[in-house]
């Protein structure tokens, strides 16, 4: 049976081996890489649920800029933290199910470890965080969620001022109680990717984080986009799914990713502007790198980090 090496995670992060801090290698060390690759049958049931998902719409969807479903959402995060009082393993996002088959290299693929995805995003998040955010006075992740980013990046850069902004009031709620009732330095408040707050103050040098929260935004992202244009931190880390980086013409696993993004509405069109405000040197990109690895649905850990000149 194959398992995930160092030098797969290197590979999948963009990086090499030597660059895996001890940390990395220590967790992937710690837990089961191991993966049976779907094929035939398998293959083809996976294949033909997703397009019957797709199809029938059975699939959650950005509409209206409808909130209800994440303020439902992030307040089971907010109730789990308060009844556990306040264990930060209750912040663990929802939406990383356990047991499910995985994207990996192109191939559907199932995991001998339920936990696979959430402890791969483990060693990811431990790379991707000490490789590109140390050093930044603040943070400032967007769509900050059940605040499981915000909680790791102001233990691990506890002199830096991390912001969680969230259009959901469980969210900042959560934000606020990790300063509260961990002493962290976390400030929580309200932002709506759709009509941003021009008042936010974006300190010289800062850092602008999303994680699986641009997506939520199709293709009505340019308030956004102007927003960040207008307020010039010193650099934008996006891990997200990327519509337009996946090959539907040529993997049928690729296909069932990128119809799934049309179907729900996600994030679509950003990165091809990038490149256009790069051309016109409003922009810089310092690295884009498709992640081939993701959920049954999607890939969702692409980086894209640019910088507004």
């Amino acid at each position: 049976m194959p398992s995930l090496k160092p030098i797969d995670f290197a590979d999948i992060f963009g990086t090499t081996v030597d660059l895996l801090p001890e940390a990395c290698t220590k967790l992937i060390a710690e837990n089961n890489w191991r993966y049976r690759v779907l094929e035939g049958a398998d293959r083809d049931g996976v294949v033909l649920d997703l397009l019957s998902r797709i199809e029938n719409r059975r699939l959650t969807f950005v509409e209206n800029e409808d909130k209800s479903r994440w303020e439902k959402g992030w307040g089971e995060n907010l109730e789990a933290f308060k009844a556990s009082g306040g264990q930060l393993d209750a912040l663990l996002p929802k939406y990383m199910r356990p047991g499910l088959p995985v994207r990996l290299y192109g191939e559907f693929v199932q995991p001998e470890d339920p936990n696979f995805e959430s402890n791969w995003y483990t060693v990811y998040r431990t790379w991707f965080v000490g490789r590109y955010l140390a050093g930044f006075p603040h943070i400032f992740e967007f769509g900050s969620g059940s605040g499981f980013n915000v909680a790791y990046l102001a233990q691990q850069f506890p002199e830096a001022r991390i912001v969680g902004l969230d259009w959901a009031m469980p969210s900042v709620e959560i934000v606020e109680a990790l300063r509260t009732v961990h002493g962290l330095n976390t400030v929580g408040r309200q932002f709506d990717f759709f009509h941003p707050d021009a008042s936010l103050d974006i300190p010289e040098g800062s850092a602008i984080f999303t994680v699986g929260a641009l997506e939520q935004t199709g293709t009505q992202w340019g308030a956004f986009l102007d927003f960040i244009l207008s307020k010039k931190p010193k650099c934008c880390f996006h891990i997200e799914p990327i519509h337009e980086w996946y090959d539907p013409q040529n993997s049928l696993v690729d296909y069932t990713a990128w119809k799934a993004h049309e179907v729900r509405n996600f994030w679509r069109g950003f990165p091809p502007r990038i490149i256009e405000l790069e051309k016109a040197g409003r922009a810089r990109i310092l690295k884009t790198k498709r992640i081939n690895f993701g959920s049954l649905v999607i890939e969702g850990y692409s980086q894209l980090i640019w910088q507004p000149l």
